[in-house]
């Protein structure tokens, strides 16, 4: 992000180095000239500030940029301690002027989103959660359950969710499929069966495969399933009874009792829940909690009127306003969701008159934002900050943040960085045939499957896992060296100090020099007697004796 000439003082990049032979001259804790802030311009836009490795700390919007800024490095202008702490380590900023505060926050959301910095809200990676996607362009649609969202709709996709339950989404699924057999297989299977499978056996799948399907019973087979994952089987009840007095009254009582078990099975699969409203509107719930050192957002999804699922989001706490904190997230959270019709919030965020009107935009319907008073949405926000309260609780108690897991790892491994990702490395072989390497790949804790990879051993003859190892290693990272794939943050080797020296030798014959290594010798059961007792896994480090152990 460079700045403009400086015959454009308006979005020129402002230095904050202090004069270091006069500390009088500080404004501040790191000091700023009167006259470098006047350089700014009083025009809406975003301002990006950076550390002495030019690394973004913090990004922000204003209406008015000079005085935003300035009331950062002004006596008695953000008191905040974190605030100040962040200052300490500001060395410039640099500022991009927008047509108008609508567009200084898009342009804020989209570059928290790329830069990642570590003072705004970073929210948790979306393949926690699961989404339902049909592409609705296919001649026969099928749902796929999902981790990570395509960002390109151009497809014709449609993607239902997020959930919080993986296993829930696929057993609702399995019990739709029963009442609408539409298929689950991918397309290469679809394509290229000859015979229906098991599941048309037993009432699952109707074998568009190999059988002559009505293009559009099938289409409404797939709307109907859509309509109950999104909370609206009443409509599906109601046209499925039509049916069924239509084949009453034709005495077709065959296939009117098979359509009163699908009516049952969709009843028995989309219990009415407990917690719901009488006005059956779409409408989102989110509070705000704090406490020791960490804010939590929580997300109540009601569509119809019924709480489908809760979202929760932990994250460090860096004192900023409650206030500008709501405002972000909003920004963030629905730059990938589709708002609903009402969003209930505790506290109002700074701008919600502008965060409605970019809501409504997304939706392509009017969407407002409230902060209730009283009546039936108070309590739903009095429901949402009570388990709000309970998860920040539950999580300060027990769980550490995946950024203290990773501190520690470093800590123990010696690493100048965190680990992330983490690539681990193993060779299988069958009795010195079919050796093949793999690749397993741990992005932000989580296994990234996309990075899953299997290296058929093409050079080395019979059972060498040494050898073997080299073989991987070289092809893995040859590449990353000519600069055609990444370099993950740490590399475990599955093995000793023979496999880890391995590992040594072709990170020192490519020049690769900034990545953590180690070898991992995994738990072994020893017998003393009649007693067996288990080891701790070791970790070996490169020019250590002793291994380390957690």
């Amino acid at each position: 992000m460079s700045p403009l000439p400086k015959k454009s003082p308006a979005s020129e990049a402002l230095s904050l180095e202090p004069p270091a032979e006069d500390p009088a001259a500080r404004g501040s804790e790191i000091g700023v000239e009167p006259e470098e802030i006047d350089r700014l311009p009083s025009l809406p836009g975003v301002y990006l500030m950076k550390d002495a490795k030019d690394k973004v700390l913090y990004i922000g919007k204003a209406a008015n940029l000079r005085s935003r800024v300035a009331n950062y490095f002004t006596s008695g202008g953000e008191a905040r301690f974190n605030v100040r702490y962040l200052m300490r380590h500001v060395r410039r900023v640099e500022t991009i002027i927008t047509a108008n505060e609508k567009e200084a926050f898009l342009l804020e959301n989209t570059l928290i989103k790329t830069q990642q910095p570590r003072y705004n809200i970073r929210l948790r990676d979306d393949k926690t959660y699961v989404s339902v996607r049909f592409n609705l362009n296919h001649r026969w649609p099928r749902a796929v359950v999902m981790r990570r969202r395509h960002e390109d709709r151009s497809d014709g996709a449609l993607y239902l969710g997020p959930y919080d339950s993986a296993g829930s989404v696929r057993e609702t699924l399995r019990l739709l499929q029963r009442v609408f057999p539409i298929r689950s297989c991918k397309d290469s299977v679809l394509n290229n069966r000859t015979r229906p499978c098991l599941l048309h056996s037993i009432g699952r799948c109707c074998a568009p495969c190999v059988k002559t399907v009505d293009r559009g019973e099938y289409e409404a087979m797939v709307q109907n399933t859509i309509k109950v994952l999104k909370g609206r089987p009443e409509e599906v009840i109601n046209q499925l009874r039509e049916q069924m007095d239509a084949h009453s009254g034709s005495m077709d009582y065959e296939q009117a009792g098979a359509v009163r078990d699908r009516i049952a099975a969709i009843e028995r699969t989309t219990e009415r829940q407990r917690v719901h409203t009488h006005d059956g509107m779409d409408r989102d719930v989110i509070v705000i909690e704090r406490a020791g050192g960490r804010v939590a957002f929580a997300v109540f999804v009601y569509r119809n009127g019924l709480l489908t699922h809760s979202r929760p989001f932990i994250m460090k706490d860096h004192d900023r306003p409650e206030v500008d904190l709501a405002d972000e997230f909003i920004g963030l959270y629905y730059e990938g969701e589709t708002p609903p019709r009402e969003v209930l919030i505790d506290p109002m965020p700074a701008r919600a008159e502008l965060l409605a009107a970019w809501l409504t935009e997304r939706r392509t319907a009017k969407s407002e934002i409230h902060r209730p008073q009283r009546g039936e949405k108070l309590r739903m926000i009095e429901v949402a900050r009570e388990n709000c309260r309970l998860l920040l609780e539950q999580h300060l108690s027990g769980r550490k943040s995946l950024e203290e897991i990773n501190e520690t790892i470093a800590g123990k491994f010696h690493l100048d960085h965190l680990p992330d990702p983490i690539e681990c490395y193993d060779i299988s072989t069958i009795q010195g045939f079919a050796t093949v390497g793999s690749m397993v790949t741990f992005r932000k804790g989580e296994p990234d499957k996309s990075r899953y990879r299997k290296f058929k051993i093409k050079t080395v003859a019979g059972q060498d896992d040494f050898g073997s190892l080299r073989e991987m290693l070289t092809r893995r990272f040859k590449k990353a060296v000519q600069g055609d794939d990444m370099l993950p943050g740490l590399v475990v080797i599955d093995g000793g100090k023979g496999q880890l020296g391995v590992a040594v030798e072709v990170f020192a014959e490519l020049g690769i020099a900034d990545v953590g290594l180690v070898g991992m010798a995994k738990a072994r059961v020893k017998r003393r007697g009649d007693k067996e007792e288990r080891t701790e896994e070791r970790f070996f480090l490169p020019g250590r004796k002793n291994p380390v152990k957690f």
